[in-house]
């Protein structure tokens, strides 16, 4: 393995809109406050702040110019949680005091903007209740309301809406007009969907919406197999799937990424675990870098549309498991008045099936079974413009978080660009042609160099063979990251 002075991620903006949310940091902030005190905190202190457990725009400083930033519930409504104001996307004056300089929200909401922007953010973005304030509705046709705010939106420069509850917020009519009024009014003001996967065929994004962390990865592969039977693209819309914070299905997969996780590791400020990010799980705390690499891979091959008409399924069902012993540190209590985990609980045990593998313009990965039998769940895709990767995403049993280690064998048609994501055995790549007298480079896509890696990879004709041994050395992170690996083949 040699190291050479070549970087082969593309200094080039994110085309993919994928963003970092703020809930999570408000839930930690108040030692889960609950949603009235999660509300009241986001504010300026809370955003620009250097003091503890604020910060929350110092957070992912490298990976930020790939991310928007996105203010969640209420940005625009006063710390005393005044309903009326739910949907008025007027910045609140209380909250953000010293960004009026006048009694102009829109110059409010621009300077703060400019503020994220100059902090190395992608842009600003801001979640929006569905519904219209009836304060400010004054008797005005609701398709006035709307057309005013999109436009004071990009006036002021704001980048992405995260549309999610209120009352309207099962309202197909109002999401698809919404939606068609962006497009109209504002073509670069990105508008989230979420609830009815048939709403996709209008929708900028459409996010698949919560999920506990401990059964994060089976709930949203059966989210997303949901999505995409149903996805059908017409080309009005971008028609992207946001599949939350996990990252490394969004890059591998084609989706867009709405991540939570934040630096703040361990426990909450009043003492009490954490809940939202179990550490006796994942520690998703502790996997930041992992956001920065699946950025990185959106340069190269972004996130593109749902259709239908090229996924593949696997029918294998997988079964996950997490015995609870303190469901307090483990899961939001929250939870347990949804139908999608009180259906899956018994006793203190939480199961959850879904399907293993799901791939987008290309054929299932195969997949060898490790020496017990057992395969972690897989995503891939081949983007538009020829790149493929694949992620294997770890298993949930009882109370161990793993990764089964397989020999997987990919589709790779003609192309030489590839993207790794997580733990595997090995992974041969199958090319339509052979494949003679190349170099095969591999990169930490979180690092600005790459390493020939040809002496150690087996080709034979048409397959070549990476171990996971080959670039096991390349996988390091600074924290407790998964890989994430650029293979480039020349």
């Amino acid at each position: 393995m040699k190291k050479i002075d070549i970087n082969f991620i593309p200094d080039i903006e994110n085309p993919s809109p994928d963003y970092y949310c703020t809930w999570q940091a408000q839930l930690y902030a108040t030692s889960d406050g609950k949603p009235a005190r999660q509300r009241k905190i986001i504010n300026e202190k809370s955003m620009f702040s250097s003091a503890y457990p604020y910060a929350w725009t110092s957070f992912y400083e490298k990976a930020r110019q790939d991310l928007f930033f996105v203010m969640d519930d209420s940005w625009d409504v006063p710390p005393e949680d005044d309903e009326s104001k739910y949907g008025s996307l007027i910045l609140d004056r209380q909250k953000f005091a010293s960004f009026y300089k006048d009694d102009n929200p829109a110059n409010a909401l621009k300077s703060l903007c400019s503020k994220v922007e100059s902090l190395g953010w992608k842009g600003l973005g801001g979640w929006v209740c569905a519904q219209e304030s009836p304060v400010l509705l004054s008797g005005r046709a609701c398709t006035e309301y709307w057309i005013e705010k999109l436009k004071a939106a990009q006036e002021a420069g704001m980048r992405y809406w995260k549309v999610d509850w209120g009352k309207k917020c099962c309202n197909e009519d109002f999401r698809r007009q919404l939606s068609e009024l962006a497009h109209k009014y504002t073509p670069e003001l990105i508008v989230e969907n979420a609830f009815n996967a048939n709403y996709i065929s209008f929708s900028d994004t459409f996010r698949t919406y919560d999920v506990p962390a401990i059964m994060s990865i089976p709930m949203t592969m059966e989210k997303l197999a949901l999505i995409l039977k149903v996805a059908d693209y017409t080309g009005e819309a971008k028609s992207l799937v946001n599949c939350e914070d996990e990252a490394y299905a969004a890059a591998a997969g084609g989706f867009a990424m709405g991540i939570m996780r934040h630096p703040y590791n361990g426990n909450l400020p009043d003492g009490r675990a954490d809940m939202s990010f179990p550490e006796c799980h994942r520690d998703l705390k502790r996997k930041t870098e992992e956001v920065l690499r699946a950025v990185r891979w959106h340069r190269i091959a972004p996130a593109f549309a749902a259709d239908k008409n090229n996924v593949y399924i696997s029918e294998k069902m997988l079964t996950d498991t997490w015995n609870l012993q303190n469901s307090d540190a483990e899961i939001e209590r929250w939870w347990f008045d949804m139908d999608s985990i009180k259906n899956c609980l018994e006793g203190n045990t939480i199961t959850k099936t879904a399907c293993s593998a799901i791939s987008r313009n290309m054929p299932l990965p195969v997949i060898t079974p490790d020496e017990n039998g057992e395969i972690p769940y897989v995503i891939a895709s081949r983007n538009p413009n020829g790149a493929v990767s694949v992620a294997f995403l770890a298993r949930t049993k009882k109370r161990k978080y793993y990764t089964p280690l397989c020999d997987v064998l990919l589709d790779a048609a003609d192309s030489d660009t590839f993207g790794l994501f997580g733990y595997f055995k090995s992974v041969t790549l199958s090319f339509s042609s052979e494949k003679t007298n190349v170099k095969i480079y591999a990169q930490n896509l979180s690092d600005d160099f790459a390493y020939d890696i040809t002496d150690q990879i087996h080709t034979d004709g048409k397959n070549i063979t990476i171990p996971f041994s080959a670039v096991a050395n390349l996988c390091a992170a600074k924290d407790k990251s998964e890989p994430g690996l650029l293979i480039k083949i020349i």
